[in-house]
């Protein structure tokens, strides 16, 4: 534990996802030339945690250890880091509330992610599984693996259907993912137990008009191909209105039935930002400046998931995504310093290194500078991001804001 004495700065980073950390991790040499600062940084995990890979633990392909940093080993030596919940965040205290006690702070930044937006459709808390965390994500492929187990044991063939039958909610990189990764391992699986493998069937489900919202008509159709020789089920302007024990009942009356149903339909601001009064907006997620600083809270900064930030090019919310986050921390790690030093701010502009989704564990589709590839070569370049994200993370160590 970094420990310092007449501290006038103190600094506290909640969250250690890919905004939290990064931010975290770019202070640390401004932290050694202030002797009167200080950094917290809290998060319940000792581990940082891979997100953008866990669609590979839902679908068997990666153990759920494999999408762990541990933080120990990736942050600076000046950064303080507190392994507890956060429980409340009480502004006009200037004090977060955690399970092992209160921290003050002078100056704080909200990366605590996200939660599943479930948009209050009945019955769907209850039937789904979440595969937003390792945890989630892991418990999905054991779910996998009972509905097969038990469709071994039925004797009613419409059951034995119905069990062998996954259900993805949500179209977008996620849920693709997931449902691809499905299609390729239930049949292996299938064998494995004794069951028939052409009874194995997966069905994407998305309430807009085509899967991956918001990318190019080519990428969607390129995506779409590959969903089809893998045999997806692919279902859009299907709006889920409930869920069942028997499957998700969809606007008009049709009812999906499944054995397994994994939504990937989109997260909202953790409650605990609802519950600290401080602004929020769209999915809960809270209202920001062009510097990311909390509205009508200077000393507050989010990044993330947390924060409801708005494209000024196309006016447009970002969506909550691994790259914004990160291009947000960055930005958070050089205006907090220059807040505190009484210098001007930069205002955040989003830079869109491009758009690229696994379907399946050979092929993908992406969109990087103005094209778009699809097949092995796609996926390859999504292990590469992967790999790279990987070894930034261990290169950022002691790194110092811009």
């Amino acid at each position: 534990m970094y420990k310092r004495q007449d501290i006038d700065t103190q600094i506290v980073v909640a969250g250690a996802g890919y905004s939290g950390l990064h931010v975290a991790q770019r202070l640390g040499r401004w932290l050694s030339r202030r002797s009167n600062a200080r950094l917290t940084l809290i998060d319940q995990h000792h581990y940082h945690e891979l997100v953008t890979e866990l669609p590979r633990v839902a679908t068997g392909t990666r153990e759920e250890e494999a999408t762990h940093i541990g933080l120990e080993a990736v942050l600076p030596d000046q950064v303080n880091f507190m392994q507890t919940a956060v429980t409340e965040i009480r502004p006009a205290e200037r004090l977060v509330e955690t399970a092992s006690g209160d921290v003050k702070y002078s100056h704080l930044v909200l990366a605590l992610g996200s939660t599943p937006n479930d948009f209050q459709i009945p019955g769907l808390s209850e039937r789904a599984l979440y595969p937003y965390t390792s945890d989630g994500a892991r418990g999905v492929w054991e779910a996998v693996n009972l509905s097969v187990r038990r469709a071994a044991e039925a004797s009613d063939p419409d059951e034995r259907q119905r069990l062998m039958t996954l259900v993805v909610g949500g179209g977008g990189p996620t849920g693709v993912e997931i449902a691809a990764g499905f299609a390729e391992e239930l049949p292996e699986l299938a064998s494995r137990y004794g069951v028939p493998p052409d009874l194995c069937r997966t069905v994407l489900i998305e309430a807009g008009d085509s899967i991956l919202p918001g990318a190019s008509p080519a990428l969607v159709q390129r995506a779409s191909e590959i969903l089809q020789e893998l045999h997806v089920a692919v279902r859009t302007g299907a709006v889920i209105i409930g869920a069942t024990k028997e499957g998700l009942r969809v606007r008009g009356g049709e009812l999906v039935r499944g054995g397994v149903f994994v939504w990937a339909g989109g997260v909202k601001g953790p409650q605990i930002l609802a519950r600290s009064g401080l602004p929020t907006g769209t999915n809960g997620r809270l209202e920001v400046d062009r510097y990311l600083r909390v509205l009508d809270h200077l000393e507050i900064f989010a990044a993330g998931d947390a924060a409801l930030v708005i494209d000024p090019d196309t006016g447009r919310v970002l969506a909550p995504l691994a790259q914004t986050a990160l291009e947000e921390a960055a930005n958070v790690a050089h205006n907090l310093p220059a807040a505190v030093e009484g210098k001007p701010l930069r205002p955040f502009r989003f830079h869109d290194k491009g758009f690229v989704v696994s379907v399946g564990s050979r092929k993908g589709v992406a969109a990087v500078a103005g094209l778009t590839i699809g097949g092995r070569l796609a996926h390859a370049l999504k292990d590469a991001i992967e790999w790279e994200y990987r070894q930034s993370v261990k290169h950022l160590r002691g790194w110092g804001a811009a």
